[in-house]
Protein backbone atom coordinates (compact mmCIF):
# COMPACT_ATOMS: atom_id res chain seq x y z
CA UNK A 1 0.00 0.00 0.00
CA UNK A 2 1.27 3.27 -0.98
CA UNK A 3 2.20 5.84 2.12
CA UNK A 4 0.25 8.99 2.09
CA UNK A 5 3.49 11.49 2.93
CA UNK A 6 6.41 13.20 1.86
CA UNK A 7 9.28 11.02 3.18
CA UNK A 8 11.51 14.14 2.81
CA UNK A 9 9.49 16.65 5.15
CA UNK A 10 7.26 14.25 6.96
CA UNK A 11 9.16 11.10 8.07
CA UNK A 12 10.47 12.44 11.54
CA UNK A 13 7.04 13.58 12.84
CA UNK A 14 5.37 10.92 15.36
CA UNK A 15 1.85 11.20 14.08
CA UNK A 16 -0.74 10.53 16.44
CA UNK A 17 -3.76 9.32 14.43
CA UNK A 18 -7.43 9.74 14.74
CA UNK A 19 -9.83 7.68 12.27
CA UNK A 20 -13.11 8.87 12.41
CA UNK A 21 -16.17 7.07 10.64
CA UNK A 22 -19.60 8.61 9.69
CA UNK A 23 -23.13 7.25 8.21
CA UNK A 24 -25.76 8.85 7.93
CA UNK A 25 -29.51 7.55 7.18
CA UNK A 26 -28.96 9.11 3.70
CA UNK A 27 -26.05 7.32 3.46
CA UNK A 28 -27.35 3.95 4.11
CA UNK A 29 -28.81 3.59 1.36
CA UNK A 30 -25.47 3.45 -0.61
CA UNK A 31 -25.25 0.24 0.42
CA UNK A 32 -22.33 -2.01 2.81
CA UNK A 33 -20.06 0.07 1.27
CA UNK A 34 -20.54 2.94 3.35
CA UNK A 35 -20.89 1.34 6.45
CA UNK A 36 -19.39 2.05 9.44
CA UNK A 37 -17.16 -1.15 9.53
CA UNK A 38 -16.27 -1.25 5.90
CA UNK A 39 -14.94 2.52 6.50
CA UNK A 40 -12.83 1.28 9.61
CA UNK A 41 -11.45 -1.98 7.85
CA UNK A 42 -10.83 0.69 4.70
CA UNK A 43 -8.63 3.20 7.06
CA UNK A 44 -7.18 0.97 9.80
CA UNK A 45 -4.59 -0.58 7.35
CA UNK A 46 -3.54 2.44 5.94
CA UNK A 47 -2.89 3.99 9.49
CA UNK A 48 -0.60 0.82 10.10
CA UNK A 49 0.98 0.82 7.12
CA UNK A 50 2.22 4.49 7.46
CA UNK A 51 3.14 3.79 10.88
CA UNK A 52 0.85 6.39 12.42
CA UNK A 53 -0.18 5.39 15.93
CA UNK A 54 -3.77 4.88 16.40
CA UNK A 55 -4.97 7.07 19.06
CA UNK A 56 -9.00 6.06 18.98
CA UNK A 57 -11.55 5.70 16.23
CA UNK A 58 -14.79 8.16 16.39
CA UNK A 59 -18.03 6.98 15.21
CA UNK A 60 -20.74 9.04 14.39
CA UNK A 61 -23.91 6.84 13.29
CA UNK A 62 -27.04 7.76 12.25
CA UNK A 63 -25.73 12.15 11.86
CA UNK A 64 -26.17 14.10 9.04
CA UNK A 65 -22.88 15.49 7.24
CA UNK A 66 -24.78 19.21 7.62
CA UNK A 67 -24.51 19.02 11.42
CA UNK A 68 -21.12 19.36 13.16
CA UNK A 69 -22.94 18.32 16.72
CA UNK A 70 -22.29 14.92 16.67
CA UNK A 71 -20.73 13.47 19.90
CA UNK A 72 -18.34 11.15 18.25
CA UNK A 73 -17.13 14.26 16.32
CA UNK A 74 -16.95 16.34 19.23
CA UNK A 75 -14.84 13.92 21.63
CA UNK A 76 -12.24 13.64 18.73
CA UNK A 77 -12.10 17.84 18.95
CA UNK A 78 -11.96 17.12 22.87
CA UNK A 79 -8.73 14.80 22.09
CA UNK A 80 -7.32 17.51 19.89
CA UNK A 81 -7.73 20.24 22.43
CA UNK A 82 -5.70 18.04 24.84
CA UNK A 83 -3.11 17.19 22.39
CA UNK A 84 -3.87 13.55 22.05
CA UNK A 85 -3.97 13.92 18.32
CA UNK A 86 -2.46 15.69 15.58
CA UNK A 87 -3.67 13.49 12.40
CA UNK A 88 -7.26 13.45 11.45
CA UNK A 89 -7.89 10.61 9.04
CA UNK A 90 -11.45 9.97 6.86
CA UNK A 91 -12.34 7.94 4.16
CA UNK A 92 -13.38 10.68 2.03
CA UNK A 93 -14.29 14.71 2.75
CA UNK A 94 -18.26 14.19 2.60
CA UNK A 95 -17.33 11.94 6.01
CA UNK A 96 -15.69 14.92 7.19
CA UNK A 97 -18.96 17.17 6.50
CA UNK A 98 -20.90 18.09 3.68
CA UNK A 99 -21.68 21.61 4.66
CA UNK A 100 -18.89 23.43 2.58
CA UNK A 101 -18.84 26.59 4.66
CA UNK A 102 -17.50 24.32 8.21
CA UNK A 103 -15.99 22.13 6.83
CA UNK A 104 -13.80 24.43 4.86
CA UNK A 105 -13.47 26.34 8.12
CA UNK A 106 -12.26 23.29 9.83
CA UNK A 107 -9.94 22.42 7.15
CA UNK A 108 -8.53 25.96 5.86
CA UNK A 109 -8.29 27.44 9.83
CA UNK A 110 -9.20 25.42 13.02
CA UNK A 111 -6.98 22.37 11.53
CA UNK A 112 -3.81 24.30 10.69
CA UNK A 113 -4.03 26.61 13.51
CA UNK A 114 -3.96 23.56 15.83
CA UNK A 115 -0.94 22.40 13.34
CA UNK A 116 -3.84 18.87 12.82
CA UNK A 117 -2.91 16.53 9.44
CA UNK A 118 -5.79 15.91 7.74
CA UNK A 119 -6.07 13.32 5.37
CA UNK A 120 -9.11 12.17 2.84
CA UNK A 121 -7.89 9.19 1.07
CA UNK A 122 -10.79 8.53 -1.74
CA UNK A 123 -10.38 12.29 -2.55
CA UNK A 124 -6.39 12.37 -2.38
CA UNK A 125 -6.19 15.21 -0.31
CA UNK A 126 -3.17 15.79 2.40
CA UNK A 127 -2.89 19.09 4.01
CA UNK A 128 0.46 18.40 4.94
CA UNK A 129 1.94 17.59 1.05
CA UNK A 130 2.10 21.09 -0.31
CA UNK A 131 2.84 19.55 -3.80
CA UNK A 132 -0.50 18.10 -3.69
CA UNK A 133 -2.74 19.19 -6.19
CA UNK A 134 -5.81 18.01 -5.31
CA UNK A 135 -5.47 20.09 -2.03
CA UNK A 136 -6.52 22.85 -4.19
CA UNK A 137 -9.48 21.04 -5.21
CA UNK A 138 -10.52 20.79 -1.36
CA UNK A 139 -13.30 23.97 -1.54
CA UNK A 140 -15.02 22.71 -4.85
CA UNK A 141 -15.51 18.91 -3.46
CA UNK A 142 -17.43 20.53 -0.36
CA UNK A 143 -19.41 22.51 -2.60
CA UNK A 144 -20.00 19.60 -4.58
CA UNK A 145 -21.13 17.15 -0.69
CA UNK A 146 -23.02 20.07 -0.23
CA UNK A 147 -24.89 20.28 -2.92
CA UNK A 148 -25.97 16.70 -2.51
CA UNK A 149 -27.00 17.38 0.98
CA UNK A 150 -28.95 19.77 -0.09
CA UNK A 151 -30.64 17.54 -2.94
CA UNK A 152 -31.10 15.19 -0.12
CA UNK A 153 -32.51 17.10 1.99
CA UNK A 154 -35.18 18.56 -0.77
CA UNK A 155 -35.98 14.76 -2.11
CA UNK A 156 -36.78 13.93 1.52
CA UNK A 157 -39.04 17.27 1.91
CA UNK A 158 -41.25 16.29 -1.13
CA UNK A 159 -41.38 12.59 -0.08
CA UNK A 160 -42.56 13.72 3.26
CA UNK A 161 -45.51 16.45 1.75
CA UNK A 162 -46.37 13.93 -0.88
CA UNK A 163 -46.90 11.23 1.69
CA UNK A 164 -49.21 13.79 3.67
CA UNK A 165 -50.92 15.05 1.19
CA UNK A 166 -52.45 11.58 0.14
CA UNK A 167 -53.09 11.00 3.54
CA UNK A 168 -50.53 8.87 5.04
CA UNK A 169 -49.56 10.07 8.97
CA UNK A 170 -45.88 10.76 8.82
CA UNK A 171 -45.40 11.79 12.77
CA UNK A 172 -42.99 10.00 14.55
CA UNK A 173 -45.25 9.88 17.97
CA UNK A 174 -48.67 10.99 17.90
CA UNK A 175 -50.42 13.32 20.23
CA UNK A 176 -51.33 12.18 23.83
CA UNK A 177 -54.82 10.43 23.52
CA UNK A 178 -54.14 8.61 20.06
CA UNK A 179 -51.62 5.57 19.14
CA UNK A 180 -50.49 3.70 15.70
CA UNK A 181 -52.42 0.56 14.52
CA UNK A 182 -49.59 -1.84 15.04
CA UNK A 183 -50.72 -3.55 12.03
CA UNK A 184 -50.88 -0.32 9.85
CA UNK A 185 -48.58 2.50 10.50
CA UNK A 186 -50.47 4.75 8.75
CA UNK A 187 -54.05 4.00 11.03
CA UNK A 188 -54.62 6.31 13.79
CA UNK A 189 -56.36 5.04 16.71
CA UNK A 190 -57.89 6.08 20.10
CA UNK A 191 -55.39 5.12 23.08
CA UNK A 192 -58.14 3.87 25.44
CA UNK A 193 -55.86 3.41 28.07
CA UNK A 194 -55.40 7.60 28.32
CA UNK A 195 -58.46 9.12 26.15
CA UNK A 196 -60.75 9.71 29.21
CA UNK A 197 -57.92 12.43 30.48
CA UNK A 198 -58.53 14.14 27.86
CA UNK A 199 -62.27 14.39 27.72
CA UNK A 200 -61.83 14.84 31.87
CA UNK A 201 -59.74 18.22 30.63
CA UNK A 202 -62.24 19.92 28.30
CA UNK A 203 -65.00 18.94 30.39
CA UNK A 204 -63.38 20.73 33.37
CA UNK A 205 -62.24 23.67 30.90
CA UNK A 206 -66.16 23.89 30.07
CA UNK A 207 -67.61 24.00 33.38
CA UNK A 208 -65.29 27.06 34.24
CA UNK A 209 -62.07 25.34 35.32
CA UNK A 210 -59.23 27.48 34.13
CA UNK A 211 -55.79 25.38 32.81
CA UNK A 212 -53.65 26.03 36.20
CA UNK A 213 -56.99 24.57 38.28
CA UNK A 214 -57.06 21.31 35.71
CA UNK A 215 -53.29 21.11 35.61
CA UNK A 216 -53.57 21.25 39.70
CA UNK A 217 -56.45 18.45 39.62
CA UNK A 218 -54.68 15.89 37.38
CA UNK A 219 -51.67 16.20 39.47
CA UNK A 220 -53.75 15.43 42.27
CA UNK A 221 -54.99 12.75 40.85
CA UNK A 222 -51.79 11.48 40.13
CA UNK A 223 -51.98 10.94 36.47
CA UNK A 224 -48.80 11.03 34.22
CA UNK A 225 -47.79 13.75 32.39
CA UNK A 226 -47.81 12.91 28.35
CA UNK A 227 -43.85 12.84 27.90
CA UNK A 228 -43.86 10.85 30.73
CA UNK A 229 -46.40 8.61 29.12
CA UNK A 230 -44.46 8.31 25.94
CA UNK A 231 -41.42 7.50 27.30
CA UNK A 232 -43.02 4.57 29.42
CA UNK A 233 -44.74 3.46 25.85
CA UNK A 234 -42.34 4.14 23.30
CA UNK A 235 -38.90 4.63 22.17
CA UNK A 236 -39.02 8.03 22.59
CA UNK A 237 -35.79 9.48 24.36
CA UNK A 238 -36.15 13.09 26.07
CA UNK A 239 -33.00 14.52 26.69
CA UNK A 240 -34.26 17.31 28.97
CA UNK A 241 -32.83 16.14 32.32
CA UNK A 242 -34.46 18.64 34.72
CA UNK A 243 -37.69 17.74 33.32
CA UNK A 244 -40.45 17.92 36.93
CA UNK A 245 -43.40 15.62 34.96
CA UNK A 246 -45.75 17.70 36.08
CA UNK A 247 -48.87 19.03 34.76
CA UNK A 248 -49.19 22.46 33.78
CA UNK A 249 -50.94 25.29 32.12
CA UNK A 250 -48.76 24.55 29.12
CA UNK A 251 -49.60 20.90 29.15
CA UNK A 252 -53.37 21.43 29.25
CA UNK A 253 -53.60 24.19 26.39
CA UNK A 254 -51.63 22.52 23.90
CA UNK A 255 -54.58 19.84 24.41
CA UNK A 256 -57.03 22.17 24.43
CA UNK A 257 -55.72 23.58 20.87
CA UNK A 258 -55.56 20.46 19.00
CA UNK A 259 -58.03 19.71 16.50
CA UNK A 260 -56.77 16.07 15.95
CA UNK A 261 -59.22 15.17 18.98
CA UNK A 262 -61.56 15.82 16.61
CA UNK A 263 -60.81 13.50 14.24
CA UNK A 264 -59.17 15.71 12.05
CA UNK A 265 -55.47 14.79 11.00
CA UNK A 266 -53.34 18.20 10.93
CA UNK A 267 -49.87 17.59 9.63
CA UNK A 268 -46.33 19.84 8.34
CA UNK A 269 -47.90 22.59 11.15
CA UNK A 270 -44.13 23.56 10.89
CA UNK A 271 -41.03 23.23 8.36
CA UNK A 272 -37.30 23.72 8.97
CA UNK A 273 -35.73 26.59 7.97
CA UNK A 274 -33.56 25.18 5.28
CA UNK A 275 -31.43 21.94 5.48
CA UNK A 276 -28.55 23.04 7.53
CA UNK A 277 -30.32 24.95 10.21
CA UNK A 278 -32.23 23.01 12.89
CA UNK A 279 -34.62 25.87 13.76
CA UNK A 280 -38.70 25.10 12.60
CA UNK A 281 -40.80 27.75 11.73
CA UNK A 282 -44.85 27.69 12.16
CA UNK A 283 -46.29 27.14 8.81
CA UNK A 284 -49.52 29.03 7.57
CA UNK A 285 -52.43 26.86 8.27
CA UNK A 286 -53.39 27.42 4.54
CA UNK A 287 -50.58 26.08 3.66
CA UNK A 288 -51.04 22.94 6.31
CA UNK A 289 -52.26 19.32 5.25
CA UNK A 290 -55.64 19.13 6.76
CA UNK A 291 -57.41 15.80 6.40
CA UNK A 292 -60.86 16.12 7.92
CA UNK A 293 -62.41 12.56 9.68
CA UNK A 294 -59.72 10.86 9.34
CA UNK A 295 -59.72 9.03 12.27
CA UNK A 296 -62.25 8.48 15.01
CA UNK A 297 -63.01 11.32 17.55
CA UNK A 298 -62.35 11.58 20.85
CA UNK A 299 -64.31 14.73 21.29
CA UNK A 300 -67.18 15.95 19.62
CA UNK A 301 -66.75 19.17 17.62
CA UNK A 302 -69.47 21.40 19.03
CA UNK A 303 -67.58 20.73 22.27
CA UNK A 304 -64.29 21.93 20.67
CA UNK A 305 -65.59 24.69 18.90
CA UNK A 306 -66.72 25.97 22.39
CA UNK A 307 -63.81 25.41 23.68
CA UNK A 308 -61.92 27.42 20.95
CA UNK A 309 -63.83 30.17 21.22
CA UNK A 310 -63.93 29.97 25.26
CA UNK A 311 -60.14 30.20 25.09
CA UNK A 312 -60.15 32.87 22.57
CA UNK A 313 -61.92 34.76 25.08
CA UNK A 314 -60.50 34.00 28.56
CA UNK A 315 -56.68 34.66 26.64
CA UNK A 316 -55.71 35.94 29.74
CA UNK A 317 -57.43 34.07 32.35
CA UNK A 318 -56.11 35.97 35.50
CA UNK A 319 -57.53 38.83 37.29
CA UNK A 320 -54.96 42.08 38.51
CA UNK A 321 -56.20 41.00 41.77
CA UNK A 322 -57.32 38.00 43.22
CA UNK A 323 -55.30 35.95 40.41
CA UNK A 324 -58.69 33.89 39.87
CA UNK A 325 -60.41 33.64 36.62
CA UNK A 326 -64.41 34.73 36.66
CA UNK A 327 -66.94 33.07 35.60
CA UNK A 328 -67.77 35.38 32.72
CA UNK A 329 -63.90 37.04 32.09
CA UNK A 330 -63.66 36.97 28.26
CA UNK A 331 -67.32 38.44 27.99
CA UNK A 332 -67.14 41.34 29.54
CA UNK A 333 -65.89 44.75 28.52
CA UNK A 334 -66.23 48.77 29.37
CA UNK A 335 -68.10 50.95 27.37
CA UNK A 336 -64.61 52.42 26.06
CA UNK A 337 -63.70 48.73 25.05
CA UNK A 338 -61.27 47.55 27.59
CA UNK A 339 -61.91 44.32 29.51
CA UNK A 340 -63.50 43.95 33.09
CA UNK A 341 -61.47 43.16 35.77
CA UNK A 342 -62.97 42.67 39.79
CA UNK A 343 -62.06 44.11 42.93
CA UNK A 344 -62.04 42.35 46.11
CA UNK A 345 -63.92 43.27 49.76
CA UNK A 346 -62.85 40.80 52.14
CA UNK A 347 -61.11 37.69 49.99
CA UNK A 348 -64.90 38.05 47.95
CA UNK A 349 -65.28 39.96 44.56
CA UNK A 350 -67.22 43.12 45.19
CA UNK A 351 -67.13 45.52 42.17
CA UNK A 352 -66.71 45.95 38.52
CA UNK A 353 -63.96 47.61 37.54
CA UNK A 354 -62.63 49.30 34.10
CA UNK A 355 -59.00 47.95 33.51
CA UNK A 356 -58.30 51.11 31.32
CA UNK A 357 -59.64 53.27 34.82
CA UNK A 358 -57.57 50.82 37.35
CA UNK A 359 -54.13 51.25 35.65
CA UNK A 360 -54.57 54.92 34.37
CA UNK A 361 -57.14 56.70 36.47
CA UNK A 362 -59.89 58.70 35.03
CA UNK A 363 -57.82 60.10 32.27
CA UNK A 364 -58.40 57.61 30.01
CA UNK A 365 -61.93 56.21 31.71
CA UNK A 366 -64.20 56.62 34.46
CA UNK A 367 -65.09 54.77 37.62
CA UNK A 368 -68.06 51.82 37.54
CA UNK A 369 -70.25 51.25 40.21
CA UNK A 370 -72.33 48.17 39.47
CA UNK A 371 -71.76 45.65 41.64
CA UNK A 372 -70.33 41.99 40.67
CA UNK A 373 -73.42 40.03 42.31
CA UNK A 374 -75.76 42.53 40.30
CA UNK A 375 -73.87 41.76 36.87
CA UNK A 376 -74.34 38.23 37.58
CA UNK A 377 -78.21 38.74 38.31
CA UNK A 378 -78.94 40.98 35.74
CA UNK A 379 -77.18 38.39 32.87
CA UNK A 380 -78.97 35.63 34.39
CA UNK A 381 -82.58 37.32 34.50
CA UNK A 382 -81.71 38.15 30.69
CA UNK A 383 -81.14 34.88 30.07
CA UNK A 384 -84.17 33.38 31.39
CA UNK A 385 -86.50 35.95 29.72
CA UNK A 386 -84.96 35.58 26.40
CA UNK A 387 -85.14 31.18 27.04
CA UNK A 388 -89.31 32.26 28.34
CA UNK A 389 -89.30 34.07 25.09
CA UNK A 390 -87.78 31.97 22.53
CA UNK A 391 -88.85 28.54 23.46
CA UNK A 392 -92.06 26.99 24.15
CA UNK A 393 -91.22 23.77 26.69
CA UNK A 394 -94.37 22.62 26.72
CA UNK A 395 -95.09 21.65 22.99
CA UNK A 396 -91.18 20.38 22.56
CA UNK A 397 -90.79 16.76 22.52
CA UNK A 398 -86.64 16.30 22.89
CA UNK A 399 -88.01 11.93 21.99
CA UNK A 400 -89.09 12.82 18.45
CA UNK A 401 -84.99 14.47 18.03
CA UNK A 402 -83.88 11.12 17.63
CA UNK A 403 -83.22 10.41 14.06
CA UNK A 404 -82.48 6.55 12.76
CA UNK A 405 -79.44 5.79 11.11
CA UNK A 406 -80.01 3.32 8.20
CA UNK A 407 -77.89 0.02 8.06
CA UNK A 408 -75.74 0.58 4.89
CA UNK A 409 -72.89 -1.87 5.94
CA UNK A 410 -73.91 -4.42 4.34
CA UNK A 411 -75.12 -3.51 0.92
CA UNK A 412 -71.47 -1.35 1.43
CA UNK A 413 -70.01 -4.53 2.09
CA UNK A 414 -71.64 -6.32 -0.55
CA UNK A 415 -70.44 -3.99 -3.10
CA UNK A 416 -66.84 -3.82 -1.94
CA UNK A 417 -66.37 -7.44 -2.37
CA UNK A 418 -68.29 -6.99 -6.34
CA UNK A 419 -65.66 -4.09 -7.32
CA UNK A 420 -63.15 -7.10 -6.04
CA UNK A 421 -64.54 -9.46 -8.36
CA UNK A 422 -63.98 -6.85 -11.05
CA UNK A 423 -60.65 -6.21 -10.32
CA UNK A 424 -59.74 -10.03 -10.52
CA UNK A 425 -61.56 -10.53 -13.74
CA UNK A 426 -59.61 -7.25 -14.97
CA UNK A 427 -56.30 -9.06 -14.57
CA UNK A 428 -57.41 -12.34 -15.67
CA UNK A 429 -58.43 -10.40 -18.73
CA UNK A 430 -54.95 -9.12 -19.34
CA UNK A 431 -53.21 -12.28 -19.07
CA UNK A 432 -55.37 -13.94 -21.20
CA UNK A 433 -54.45 -11.22 -23.64
CA UNK A 434 -50.75 -11.51 -22.71
CA UNK A 435 -50.93 -15.61 -23.58
CA UNK A 436 -53.13 -15.23 -26.62
CA UNK A 437 -55.99 -17.00 -25.27
CA UNK A 438 -58.16 -14.37 -26.58
CA UNK A 439 -57.85 -11.55 -29.64
CA UNK A 440 -56.77 -8.14 -28.88
CA UNK A 441 -61.03 -7.19 -30.49
CA UNK A 442 -61.87 -9.32 -28.08
CA UNK A 443 -60.11 -7.78 -25.10
CA UNK A 444 -60.84 -4.26 -26.10
CA UNK A 445 -65.00 -5.09 -26.09
CA UNK A 446 -64.68 -6.80 -22.55
CA UNK A 447 -61.81 -4.34 -20.79
CA UNK A 448 -64.08 -1.45 -21.28
CA UNK A 449 -67.33 -3.55 -20.77
CA UNK A 450 -65.43 -4.55 -16.88
CA UNK A 451 -64.21 -1.07 -16.57
CA UNK A 452 -67.50 0.38 -17.25
CA UNK A 453 -69.19 -2.04 -14.46
CA UNK A 454 -66.31 -0.72 -12.02
CA UNK A 455 -66.85 2.44 -12.44
CA UNK A 456 -70.61 2.37 -11.52
CA UNK A 457 -69.42 0.13 -8.60
CA UNK A 458 -67.41 2.70 -7.48
CA UNK A 459 -70.22 4.96 -7.75
CA UNK A 460 -72.86 3.17 -5.60
CA UNK A 461 -69.91 2.63 -2.56
CA UNK A 462 -68.98 6.71 -2.59
CA UNK A 463 -72.69 7.19 -3.06
CA UNK A 464 -73.66 5.11 0.43
CA UNK A 465 -70.53 6.46 2.17
CA UNK A 466 -71.72 9.76 1.67
CA UNK A 467 -75.26 8.80 2.88
CA UNK A 468 -73.62 7.45 5.52
CA UNK A 469 -71.43 10.12 6.79
CA UNK A 470 -74.36 12.99 6.34
CA UNK A 471 -76.66 10.82 9.00
CA UNK A 472 -73.98 10.50 11.33
CA UNK A 473 -73.63 14.45 11.13
CA UNK A 474 -77.42 14.17 11.63
CA UNK A 475 -77.42 12.03 14.38
CA UNK A 476 -74.33 13.99 16.04
CA UNK A 477 -76.29 17.69 15.39
CA UNK A 478 -79.19 16.40 16.62
CA UNK A 479 -77.63 15.13 19.72
CA UNK A 480 -75.89 18.39 20.22
CA UNK A 481 -79.57 20.23 20.04
CA UNK A 482 -81.08 17.70 22.63
CA UNK A 483 -78.34 18.42 25.20
CA UNK A 484 -78.76 21.91 24.31
CA UNK A 485 -82.32 21.90 25.10
CA UNK A 486 -81.89 19.75 27.99
CA UNK A 487 -79.38 22.40 29.49
CA UNK A 488 -81.71 25.36 28.48
CA UNK A 489 -84.53 23.70 30.07
CA UNK A 490 -82.55 23.41 33.61
CA UNK A 491 -81.09 26.98 33.24
CA UNK A 492 -81.56 28.36 36.46
CA UNK A 493 -78.36 30.63 37.36
CA UNK A 494 -74.77 31.20 35.80
CA UNK A 495 -72.44 28.42 37.31
CA UNK A 496 -68.91 26.81 36.52
CA UNK A 497 -71.89 24.00 35.79
CA UNK A 498 -73.34 25.77 32.69
CA UNK A 499 -70.69 28.19 32.04
CA UNK A 500 -70.25 27.05 28.29
CA UNK A 501 -74.38 27.41 28.16
CA UNK A 502 -73.26 30.91 28.51
CA UNK A 503 -70.41 31.16 25.95
CA UNK A 504 -73.00 29.25 23.53
CA UNK A 505 -75.62 32.12 23.35
CA UNK A 506 -73.59 35.33 24.56
CA UNK A 507 -71.67 36.93 22.19
CA UNK A 508 -70.35 40.49 24.50
CA UNK A 509 -71.61 41.90 27.42
CA UNK A 510 -71.04 45.86 28.28
CA UNK A 511 -70.87 47.70 30.99
CA UNK A 512 -71.73 51.26 31.27
CA UNK A 513 -71.27 52.79 34.87
CA UNK A 514 -74.41 50.74 36.22
CA UNK A 515 -76.01 49.69 33.06
CA UNK A 516 -75.40 46.59 31.01
CA UNK A 517 -75.91 45.76 27.53
CA UNK A 518 -75.51 41.86 25.86
CA UNK A 519 -75.35 40.98 22.48
CA UNK A 520 -76.53 37.87 22.03
CA UNK A 521 -75.15 35.42 19.29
Amino acid sequence: MQKLYNENTLNDTIFKAAIYVRLSREDEKDGQSESIENQIKFLKPIVKQNGWALVDIYKDDGFTGTNFERPGFKQMLDDIEKGLVNLVITKDLSRLGRDYIETGNYIEKIFPSKNIRYIAVNDNIDTFDNKNSNNDMTPFKSVMNDMYAKDISNKVRTSIYTKAKEGECIKAFLPYGYKKDLSDKNKILIDENVADNIVLIFDLYKSGKNKTQIAKILNDKQIITPLRYKQETSNYFNPNKSCTYKWNSTIINKILRDRIYTGDLVQLKYNKVNYKVKKTMKVDQKQQIIIKNNHEAIIDRKTFNTVQEMLDKQSNEWNYSNRKRHLLTGLVYCKCGSKITYNLNHGKISRCVCSSYKKYGNKYCSNIHLKETELIEKVTKSLKENIEQYLDFESLDLSKIQPKKQDNKKALDGLKMQKEEQNKKIVNLYEDKISGRISINTFEMLIEKFENEKERINNKIVELEETNNNEDKQILDNKTIKALMKELISFDKISSDNISLVFKLIDKIIIDDKNIIIYYK
